[in-house]
């Protein structure tokens, strides 16, 4: 029995030291392959909260087109690009722990995001201040570029397309009186009210009504009462989805037909689904369209759906084109530099992505076409695409 129990001993110890000596270097061998074959990448959004429509979107155009370019061998000859993804919920302090730690712990060369314009904001700061680039999908206020170096997008930003729906109303649909509708709370909207404003007047047309509400409002009807008593032919709210279907509902039920134009925030399925029948007949400015017929559009459509089993709305091929950008300019800095790959940014001229070809202007703005979309018979549908 003794003899027995040694034996037991020997083997237990024999089994137990080849275990320890395969975990050891097979630990050992997979440092080897991935160490210094990972390029980290953030992605910074709004996976939840009154935004998350649009992080979600991002979040899962950035995935697909990393899946694809680590599918083709990576970049620099073999390094795969890992995307630490975090949600920022579209609050800004949320925004600047995210930021220290993806650069100063995770040691990413470039991030993908934040999503929407006020968290952009404070990481301009941070990007700066660290020299690691940011860029943008959807970030569209205006003054986001400015504010540091280290900054660039690949949305249009507000100015821009409040311009092309001020001069959509006053030169493609003839009209003459418009009302708006903003949040005073949000820069974005804001931005874009202002732009309208401008552009509607310098057509020709008359402002007969500007009314405001807060993030958070769920009651519109004091503001519509007001602007349904100017009778305004067209009523531009530059807003988010989720106040958009609550605003067009209330407008309705007060007996507003007025066409009501928007921005790039309208575009969601969750407009159709909360606005119903009420969204028929609007049109806003957006990045492209699935009615789009070129290839890359089209491909994108069926790689995005095979995947989640649903329609992308307009942040899931910006963030596509947006990790596109980051890769390509990867590619050409020659090496994990962060100054160096946000020179190769800057430089960019011809990337054709699926939202367009990209270069850029003086302050890292893209030089692309807006879309027109209208909801129509409960669908969107693409009316043009066109510049200022």
């Amino acid at each position: 029995m003794k003899k027995k129990g040694l034996v037991v001993a020997i083997v237990a110890v024999l089994v137990l030291t080849v275990v320890v000596y395969f975990a050891f270097f097979a630990g050992k061998s997979k440092q080897a392959n991935t160490n210094g074959k990972v390029v980290k990448i953030g992605f910074i959004g709004p996976l939840t909260g009154g935004a998350a429509a649009y992080g979600i979107n991002a979040k899962n155009g950035a995935v697909i087109a990393i899946d694809e370019i680590n599918a083709a061998g990576g970049i620099l000859d073999g390094y795969k690009i890992e995307l630490l993804i975090q949600d920022n919920r579209g609050d800004t302090s949320e925004t600047l722990t995210i930021m220290n730690k993806l650069i100063d712990q995770d040691k990413v060369v470039a991030i993908i995001g934040p999503v929407t314009t006020g968290p952009t904001t404070v990481a301009a700061d941070i990007a700066g201040q660290k020299k690691v680039p940011i860029v943008s999908p959807t970030a569209t206020g205006d003054k986001i570029t400015s504010l540091s170096d280290y900054v660039t997008r690949v949305c249009f930003y507000d100015s821009y397309q409040g311009l092309i729906m001020g001069k959509f109303a006053a030169d493609n649909l003839g009209k003459k009186t418009a009302a708006i509708l903003f949040d005073n709370t949000n820069d974005y909207s804001m931005g874009l009210a202002d732009a309208f404003a401008r552009t509607f007047q310098e057509l020709g047309g008359t402002v007969v009504s500007n009314e405001a509400f807060s993030e958070g409002d769920q009651d519109f009807n004091a503001q519509l009462t007001n602007i349904a008593a100017k009778n305004p032919e067209v009523v531009f709210v530059p807003a988010y989805y989720s106040d958009d279907a609550q605003i067009l509902l209330q407008a309705r039920a007060l007996g507003i037909d007025a066409i009501f134009l928007g921005g790039d925030g309208w575009d969601s399925q969750e407009l159709i689904n909360g606005a119903g029948v009420a969204a028929e007949g609007c049109y806003f400015t957006t990045h492209y369209s699935p009615e789009d017929t070129s290839e890359k559009v089209q491909n994108f459509l069926i790689k995005y759906k095979e995947k989640h089993q649903s329609e992308p709305n307009f942040a899931a091929p910006l963030a596509y084109d947006a990790a596109l950008l980051l890769a390509d300019a990867i590619e050409r800095a020659g090496e994990l530099d962060s100054v160096k790959i946000n020179n190769a940014i800057t430089e960019t001229s011809g990337l054709s992505g699926v939202t367009g070809e990209f270069s850029f202007d003086e302050n890292r703005n893209p030089i692309k076409e807006v879309t027109i979309a209208t909801v129509k018979d409960g669908k969107f549908a693409l009316v043009d695409k066109v510049r200022p």
